[in-house]
C-alpha cells in the first residue's frame, strides 16, 4: 500500500493560495499562512476517528475511518488540501448529500458526511472499499483496458442521468479502482439537475473543466464531454498537456502515480497507423470541444478505436475465460530492457546492430513525445 507523508508531519507542498503576497521578502514570508497539518491516526474527524492512513492523490489525502459511536462502521475520509475547497465540499454536502444518496448504483458512493478537521481542512466520508485510487494502479494496466474504464464511467453517468443526476466535476481522486479492476465513483461528482448548490469546483477538478465552468457556469452535455475527454488523456498519457497550464492559467496538481514514463511501455505495442489515430482521436476529445458535443459520440469514438484491429499487447493478453489480470497496488516498476543490460563477449555482429536499432527506435518514439507535449 502506497503511504502518503506522515499525517502529522508539516507539508512541504503547502496549498496555493492566490492571495497571498508574492515575493521573497521578510514582509510577504512572515504573512504567508503554513499549512494546515493534516489528521493524524487516532484523531477525530466530527463522530469518525482515523484508523489509518492511506494514499495521496492530487485532492489531498485518502485515510480509513472508524464511526465513533458504530465501532462496527467503516468508511473512508478524503482530506481535502486545500482550505479554499470547503464551500465546494460543504455547500455541496448540505445541498445533494440526499439526492445522491437515492443514487442506486452498485460502483458509486454517495457522500455519508462531510466537515472540517481540527485544523481547518474540508473532509468528505464515504462509503469503504478495498482498492486505490485510479491513477495510482491505471499505468499498470494494457491500453485499451484503461481507454474502456472510460466508458465503464460513461456507463455509471448514463445510469445517473436516468436518475436526475449530471456530471458536476471530475476529481480523478475520487475514482478507485478494485482489486477486481472495476471502476467505483467516490464522494460528490454528481449533482442534481435542479441543485441550488454553488457552482465552485474542488481544486483537483479544475485542469478537467472548460473554461465556461471555471468561470462559475452551470455544467451541461459540453462541460461533461470536455471533463470526459480530459479524463481519456489522463488514462492514456499519464498526465494532461503541458501547454494548458501556460495557455488557460490553469493550476494543475499532478496526480501522484500518473506518469507518461510508465505508457511508453504500451504505446510501443502500436503500429504508425494506431498511433496516429489515437492521437486524433485524443487531439479531439480535449482540445477544441466541438467534435463531441456529448458523451455517448465521444464513447463511440472511443469504443470504435479499442474495437479496431487489436494491437500486439491485446494477442498476448490473457482469454477473457482466465479472467482478468489482477492489479498490483502500486504497480511494480518497469524492468530492464533486454537492450539494457552488457553484451557478452561472443555476441554476433547482427545482434548487436539488431539492439542498437532498437534503442535508437525507442529513444525516437520518446523524443516525439516530448517534442509533442
Amino acid at each position: 500500500m502506497i503511504e502518503p507523508p506522515a499525517p502529522h508531519a508539516p507539508d512541504s507542498r503547502a496549498p496555493h493560495d492566490p492571495h497571498a503576497p508574492q515575493g521573497g521578502g521578510a514582509g510577504a514570508s512572515g504573512m504567508a499562512r503554513a499549512p494546515a497539518a493534516l489528521p493524524a491516526v487516532g484523531e477525530r474527524l466530527g463522530v469518525w476517528r482515523v484508523a489509518a492512513a492511506l494514499f495521496e492523490c492530487a485532492s489531498g489525502f485518502w485515510f480509513r475511518v472508524e464511526h465513533g459511536k458504530a465501532a462496527a462502521q467503516t468508511g473512508l475520509a478524503l482530506v481535502y488540501r486545500n482550505e479554499s475547497d470547503a464551500q465546494a465540499v460543504l455547500m455541496r454536502f448540505a445541498e445533494d448529500s440526499e439526492a445522491l444518496s437515492r443514487f442506486a448504483c452498485p460502483t458509486y458512493g454517495a457522500p455519508l458526511d462531510s466537515g472540517l478537521s481540527p485544523t481547518g481542512l474540508p473532509y468528505l466520508v464515504v462509503p469503504a472499499m478495498d482498492g486505490a485510487p485510479l491513477l495510482r494502479v491505471a499505468m499498470a494496466l494494457p491500453l485499451k483496458r484503461r481507454m474502456q474504464l472510460l466508458l465503464d464511467l460513461i456507463e455509471m453517468l448514463d445510469a445517473a442521468h436516468e436518475q436526475g443526476l449530471v456530471l458536476h466535476e471530475l476529481d480523478p481522486g475520487t475514482l478507485w479502482l478494485s482489486p477486481a479492476q472495476q471502476l467505483h465513483w467516490l464522494g460528490q461528482g454528481l449533482t442534481p439537475r435542479d441543485s441550488h448548490a454553488p457552482a465552485a469546483l474542488v481544486r483537483a477538478a479544475e485542469p478537467l473543466a472548460n473554461a465556461r465552468q471555471r468561470a462559475g457556469g452551470r455544467p451541461d452535455a459540453n462541460s461533461e464531454t470536455h471533463a470526459l475527454g480530459r479524463l481519456l488523456g489522463l488514462l492514456v498519457n499519464g498526465r494532461l498537456p503541458r501547454r494548458d497550464a501556460a495557455e488557460e492559467g490553469v493550476e494543475e496538481e499532478a496526480e501522484p502515480g500518473a506518469t507518461p514514463v510508465a505508457s511508453l511501455q504500451s504505446w510501443l505495442t502500436l503500429t504508425a497507423a494506431q498511433r496516429e489515430s489515437l492521437d486524433q482521436l485524443l487531439d479531439r476529445a480535449m482540445m477544441d470541444g466541438r467534435s463531441f458535443t456529448d458523451r455517448r459520440l465521444l464513447a463511440q469514438a472511443v469504443r470504435d478505436w479499442i474495437e479496431a484491429e487489436p494491437s500486439a499487447a491485446a494477442k498476448a493478453a490473457p482469454s477473457p475465460a482466465q479472467g482478468p489480470a489482477p492489479v498490483p497496488f502500486p504497480p511494480p516498476p518497469l524492468e530492464a530492457r533486454a537492450d539494457d543490460r552488457p553484451v557478452p563477449p561472443g555476441t554476433p555482429l547482427l545482434e548487436r546492430l539488431a539492439g542498437f536499432a532498437f534503442v535508437l527506435a525507442l529513444a525516437a518514439v520518446a523524443a516525439w513525445l516530448l517534442l509533442r507535449a
